[in-house]
């Protein structure tokens, strides 16, 4: 929304809550509405709260074109935003559903997957078109049956370099109060199970080829209490370190000498071009788009998912070879900056918006 020329566009943002994101948008100078039934898990009551708070808005703002991310804002928002058309004959809206990896692919019982994806082609069902932000759900879409082809368009995330104010290595690791002679390796991520932390922790209790190692995991979530017990459990209290809610957590991304996304399930997951961008080593499971990111030994490292002692192997790898280290590191940043910027995003995005 900050990126649309205003020349042409008029943006207006609803989201659930009041958080860091909804400050950014205000203090931009864009009208932000709060959706108060908006929340992440299924509340028949909240849910239909939220299906007439978006219906009043449509009414309200009359827009050219709706825009919705997210699987639970789709299906609300999307079933909303049928009823205003029925009601107001105004069959030439445009609308975009921008799909953040599809839920079907995360490991669940067979009756759940089938469920979201009966849920995932109705959604679609609302929209003119779909975005995808990989490769990979595309094809996943394709290959379920979620939406027709001409419905699908693959448009990668992309990244502003100016928007990101990185602490130096140093005042990053005094914030954090990590040594400054330590070998520290980060992750940052939802404390969920899909983020998989709790493969980094057991990928933490194997013998590394330096004794002044360190993980550092910052996040936030419903899983934070069971990773601080695996954390125990393993006695890796003085190895292994949990920071929670930690405001702006991108810009202390410098303080990590290797960065790892430990995930069972993403998208094209943002924290990684960040990382990159940040000039970090990566290492990362090869799940859903991160390898359109991550070219496994030109620009950072891919191993298997839920499998802590390759990934162990791939820490030793870098711990090593410093080398290496700052060769992955270039080749990050430079693809970084190449294949995903902003302005590309921005204008695929807008050239979806039919009006």
């Amino acid at each position: 929304a900050t990126g649309l020329p205003q020349i042409r566009f008029e943006a207006m943002v609803a989201g659930g809550g009041r958080g860091i994101m909804a400050e950014k948008i205000i203090s931009a100078g864009i009208p932000y509405f709060e959706i108060k039934g908006f929340q992440r898990d299924v509340n028949i009551f909240k849910d239909i709260l939220a299906f007439f708070e978006i219906l009043s808005l449509l009414f309200k703002t009359k827009p050219d074109v709706v825009h919705v991310s997210s699987a639970k804002a789709g299906g609300v928002a999307g079933a909303s935003i049928l009823i205003y058309k029925l009601l107001t004959f105004n069959f030439q809206l445009s609308t975009v559903f921008t799909a953040h990896g599809w839920a079907f692919n995360e490991p669940r019982p067979k009756w759940q997957t089938a469920l979201i994806k009966f849920f995932s082609k109705l959604t679609c069902l609302f929209y003119d078109k779909i975005i995808c932000v990989s490769e990979y759900d595309y094809k996943t879409a394709l290959k379920n049956k979620i939406a027709p082809l001409k419905k699908l368009v693959i448009i990668h995330n992309g990244i502003k370099p100016e928007d990101y104010n990185f602490l130096p290595k140093e005042k990053a690791r005094r914030a954090l109060e990590i040594p400054l002679g330590s070998f520290l390796v980060g992750s940052i991520g939802e404390f969920t199970k899909n983020k998989g932390q709790k493969f980094l922790i057991k990928a933490a209790k194997n013998q590394f080829l330096i004794s002044n190692y360190q993980f550092l995991i910052i996040g936030f979530g419903e899983n934070k209490e069971k990773l601080k017990s695996l954390i125990q459990n393993y006695n890796l209290r003085d190895k292994v370190f949990l920071i929670d809610n930690l405001p702006e957590a991108t810009k202390y991304l410098k303080a990590f000498d290797i960065f790892v996304l430990p995930s069972l399930k993403e998208g094209l997951p943002y924290v990684l071009l960040e990382a990159g961008l940040a000039g970090l080593p990566i290492i990362a499971t090869n799940v859903g788009g991160v390898s359109e990111i991550v070219e496994s030994g030109k620009n950072g490292l891919l191993v298997s998912p839920a499998n802590p002692n390759e990934l162990a192997g791939a820490i030793n790898k870098l711990i090593k070879n410093p080398e290496l280290r700052g060769e992955l590191a270039r080749g990050a940043r430079q693809k970084i900056i190449r294949d995903f910027s902003f302005e590309k995003m921005l204008g695929q995005t807008i050239n979806l918006y039919n009006f």
